[in-house]
C-alpha cells in the first residue's frame, strides 16, 4: 500500500484546490498523504489564510484562478466551493487543461453538465465528481451481497441539521441518487409523499421511487434534526440490511437482532480521493461519474 501511494506520489506533478471551508480543508488532508497540494485558492477570507499557514506553510494562497490555470505544473484541481460557482470554476479548468474533481452537483442545470462534459471530452481531461457514498467499502461489501440476491425495498434515511443555504435536493438528495442509481438504475416513477417547509422551501421530505421488477425505494431527508444520522436499509426476499456509518449489519430473524458483519478500515474521503488520482494518472481520461452526475441532475430536475 506505501509502495503504491509513493508511485502515485511521484508520478503526479503537482495538484491545486480551490476552496478551503470545512469540505476543503478535508479534502487538504486526505489528497496531502497521497500527493502534492502546491495551490490553494480561497475568497480572500482571513481565518481560512490562517488555518492554512499554520497546518500547511508550505502551500501557495492565492485569490486568482489565474495562478492555476496558468501553472503548466499543475495538472489537476479539487474544487470544494458553493453550488452555484461550480460551471464556471470547472469549465475554467478543463479549458486549461486539466483534470477536475469537483463535489457533487458537478452543476446547477443538466445542460450545464453536458456542457462541461463535452469539453472535458474534447481535451481529454478526467472530470471526476463527489459523490463519496459510492467509495464507502460498506457500500462495496453490500453490493457484492446483494449481487445474488433479489433486493425488494430500500430506505435511505439522513437526519442532519443544516446547509440552509443550498438545494436540498442538489446537496443532499444527489447523495442518495447516486447509490440508487448505482444499485437499481433509474426510477420509472417518483412521488414526494411528504414536505416540510421551516426556513427554506423544503426542510424535510419523503420521496417514493418505483422501479422495475416491483422494486420499491424511499429517501427520507430532514435537515431540521438535532442529531445526525444517516442509514441505508435494504430488504431483500430473505434478509434485512442495515448500513450505519461505516458498519453494515444483518438482521438474524430467529434471533431478532442486528448482527455487525462488516466494518469499513478506510474513510470514504481517502478512497475517493485516491480513485481521483487513478483517474489522472490512468491511460484514458474518465468521465464516469460526471455521467453519473448528468442522470441525477435530470432526477433533480423533476423535483425542483
Amino acid at each position: 500500500m506505501i509502495y503504491y501511494l509513493k508511485k502515485l506520489i511521484d508520478k503526479m506533478n503537482e495538484i491545486a484546490i480551490i476552496g478551503i471551508g470545512r469540505w476543503g480543508k478535508n479534502l487538504i488532508r486526505e489528497f496531502s498523504k497521497i500527493s502534492k497540494v502546491k495551490i490553494c485558492m480561497t475568497t480572500g477570507d482571513k481565518k481560512n489564510i490562517a488555518w492554512l499557514k499554520e497546518n500547511y506553510p508550505n502551500v501557495i494562497h492565492t485569490t486568482h484562478i489565474s495562478d492555476i490555470v496558468s501553472n503548466s505544473n499543475i495538472d489537476a484541481v479539487v474544487i470544494a466551493t458553493p453550488i452555484k460557482t461550480h460551471y464556471t470554476l470547472v469549465k475554467k479548468i478543463l479549458e486549461s487543461k486539466k483534470h477536475v474533481f469537483v463535489e457533487k452537483p458537478l452543476a446547477k442545470t443538466t445542460s450545464e453538465i453536458t456542457k462541461l462534459i463535452k469539453i472535458a471530452k474534447k481535451n481529454e481531461r478526467s472530470l471526476f465528481v463527489g459523490h463519496i457514498f459510492l467509495h464507502n467499502e460498506v457500500f462495496k461489501k453490500l453490493k457484492l451481497i446483494l449481487k445474488n440476491q433479489s433486493i425488494k425495498h430500500a430506505v435511505f434515511e439522513w437526519k442532519k441539521f443544516g446547509t440552509f443555504d443550498e438545494n436540498i435536493f442538489e446537496n443532499l438528495a444527489s447523495h442518495d441518487f447516486s447509490l440508487i442509481l448505482n444499485l437499481f438504475g433509474v426510477p420509472k416513477k417518483m412521488v414526494i409523499t411528504e414536505k416540510v417547509k421551516f426556513i427554506t422551501k423544503i426542510d424535510r421530505f419523503s420521496l417514493d421511487l418505483y422501479f422495475n421488477n416491483n422494486i420499491k425505494s424511499q429517501i427520507i431527508i430532514d435537515r431540521l434534526s438535532n442529531y445526525k444520522k444517516k442509514t441505508v436499509k435494504i430488504i431483500t426476499k430473505n434478509n434485512l440490511y442495515l448500513w450505519d456509518d461505516n458498519e453494515l449489519y444483518k438482521f438474524g430473524v430467529k434471533d431478532q437482532e442486528y448482527k455487525k458483519i462488516f466494518k469499513s478500515k478506510e474513510t470514504p474521503l481517502f478512497l475517493e480521493c485516491q480513485e481521483f488520482l487513478k483517474c489522472v494518472n490512468g491511460k484514458k481520461y474518465s468521465i464516469d461519474s460526471a455521467e453519473l452526475a448528468q442522470k441525477i441532475s435530470k432526477l433533480i430536475s423533476k423535483l425542483n
